[in-house]
């Protein structure tokens, strides 16, 4: 019996925060609905987050070349001429897949860092602080993570016993 989509591939709840140490202060509260998973979880997301974040960047290339033809199409004709609400409510209706699908990256833990490079990361807990991993497109597998208060250009590679 298979999952439906918008379910988790991992089950169970999100990791506790009690694996952080007792001295471990935020340098910025979690996002609200943020998940925070293991490293096994991550991994075991990261195909179909790196696929929601191919859809995403596709999706902004058309929005892009929809938002401009609708300027150039807004010179000509008044915003009730049938071609320029066709292209509106083309427009309308990817935003909403957009948001479906960044809906559907949150529930499994992942987040967009950049569209252009594609990265993504998730948050999770290292050496009893919190970190996120990260994994940007070209890369086979999440090997590295950052401090909360470090960011991206301080990436360290995973070293797991």
């Amino acid at each position: 019996m298979s999952k439906p989509a918008d379910e988790p591939l991992y089950s169970g709840l999100p990791m506790e925060l009690n694996e952080l140490s007792a001295e471990e202060t935020l340098p910025y509260p979690l996002p609200d609905g943020a998940v925070v998973v293991t490293i096994e979880q991550a991994r075991a997301t990261l195909p179909e987050a790196s696929n929601v974040l191919m859809v995403l960047q596709a999706m902004s290339d058309e929005a892009h070349d929809l938002t401009n033809e609708l300027e150039l199409l807004l010179d000509q004709f008044a915003m009730t001429h049938p071609h320029v609400l066709e292209v509106a409510e083309h427009l309308g209706g990817l935003v909403s897949q957009w948001q479906n699908n960044v809906a559907r990256l949150e529930r499994i833990g992942a987040r967009i860092v950049s569209m252009d490079p594609g990265r993504l990361e998730w948050y999770g807990v290292v050496d009893r602080r919190m970190a996120l991993f990260s994994w940007a497109v070209g890369e086979m597998d999440i090997e590295w993570y950052y401090r909360m208060e470090e960011g991206f250009p301080s990436r360290k590679p995973l070293i797991e016993a």
